[in-house]
């Protein structure tokens, strides 16, 4: 293990402790997992290990009387996630869905404004045109109904691209099994001359969505705060989910500082682009 030297061993910290390393954080991140983890109607069902019930452990009593939030060994999930300086590895990218294509309908109306200025002044959205507003087709099925020639009608290229990453700090022992996305829509339409440039452009704007998972190795206190709302997140062999508005915070947090944490856009380029 590399020497941090902003890093601060933990006082109760053993040399003997069992930790993970990066290639068994890998090994708990199968493709099985993977998988599971894409199941729209079931994330968060894996096994027993993950509910909520029987690992995480939840209270609503003020912060300040709880000895485990007194605990200045106590490790909040909130801060680690915000701390620019916590060292994430970010490995393990996968591809559940990559889907480049220029056969998917759009409405009329996505169609109507990929026009050039002068032809939206010369055919105005009025009667007939604006009854279609809604109405799923093709470029060309647009161009027809506005009297165009097809070339005059761009085809945009639909991208939807949904993976799965882990980010690990190896000091703490701690990792995150995260789902992100280009899109929340089933597609994203894009005007490129090709489907490289397509998926560059609309992976631009990628985002964390779904559920979070935590893997918690660590010899300290694991914990997330929501107000005076707080789970106690214990140190376990398997993955715990985050419920209901814990995730939604973590998700929060991860994407107002997904900028700062090391090798994140560089791991997803290197993965699809």
């Amino acid at each position: 293990m590399t020497t941090d030297p902003a890093y601060k061993r933990p006082s109760s910290y053993d040399a003997n402790t069992t930790s993970l390393t990066s290639n068994e954080i890998l090994k708990a991140t199968s493709i099985q997992d993977v998988n599971s983890m894409d199941n729209k109607d079931s994330i968060g069902t894996l096994d027993s290990s993950l509910k909520l019930d029987s690992s995480l452990k939840r209270a609503s009593s003020s912060l300040t009387r709880n000895p485990l939030m007194t605990n200045p060994d106590t490790i909040t999930l909130n801060d680690l996630i915000s701390d620019k300086e916590t060292p994430w590895q970010v490995f393990n990218c996968k591809i559940i869905e990559n889907l480049t294509t220029q056969d998917q309908l759009l409405p009329f109306i996505y169609h109507y404004d990929a026009l050039a200025e002068e032809l939206k002044k010369a055919n105005l959205l009025t009667g007939n045109l604006l009854k279609q507003f809604q109405t799923p087709m093709t470029s060309a099925q647009a161009a027809q109904l506005l009297g165009l020639d097809s070339k005059l009608v761009p085809t945009p290229w639909m991208v939807k691209v949904t993976c799965t990453l882990v980010m690990f700090c190896e000091r703490l022992q701690i990792a995150l099994r995260l789902k992100f996305t280009n899109t929340a829509k089933q597609f994203d339409p894009v005007y490129t001359s090709n489907a490289k440039k397509a998926i560059e452009a609309s992976m631009q704007d990628w985002h964390f969505y779904g559920d979070i998972f935590v893997l918690n190795k660590g010899v300290k206190p694991l914990v997330m705060t929501i107000d005076e709302d707080w789970i106690e997140i214990p140190q376990n062999t398997e993955y715990q989910l985050l419920p209901g508005e814990f995730g939604l915070t973590a998700l929060a947090l991860l994407e107002e500082n997904k900028s700062s944490i090391s090798n994140l856009e560089e791991a997803i380029s290197q993965r699809l682009i």
